[in-house]
């Protein structure tokens, strides 16, 4: 596995990890860390990948970035704790194609 694709797989895991942290309805503590972690994990990864993939990343990033500021305002709302738990599968999968062929 490259460099790049390591790091995509990295990312991807750090995002999976969120969904499964929020189904398993771990502190918002937790949650916090978790995400603010995947962010770092995701502006390591861009600086590895092609432009289709510092665009995913960075746009990743932003979302994770949001997510983290308003998790303790939003974090106890359910609605909003799936949508999020969603978000990251979709994006773990998306970063999984990455890692796959990088």
């Amino acid at each position: 596995m490259s460099g790049a694709a390591s790091q995509a797989a990295r990312a991807a895991a750090g995002i999976e990890e969120i969904a499964s942290a929020i189904d398993g309805r771990r502190p918002d503590a937790v949650l916090i860390e978790l995400l603010g972690a995947a962010n770092a994990l995701c502006e390591r990864a861009a600086a590895t990948q092609t432009a289709e993939g510092k665009v995913a990343l960075t746009t990743l990033a932003t979302a994770l970035q949001t997510w983290q500021q308003v998790w303790p305002r939003l974090g106890r709302e359910q609605d909003f704790r799936l949508a999020v738990a969603r978000e990251a599968r979709l994006w773990a999968k998306r970063l999984g194609a990455f890692a796959g062929h990088a």
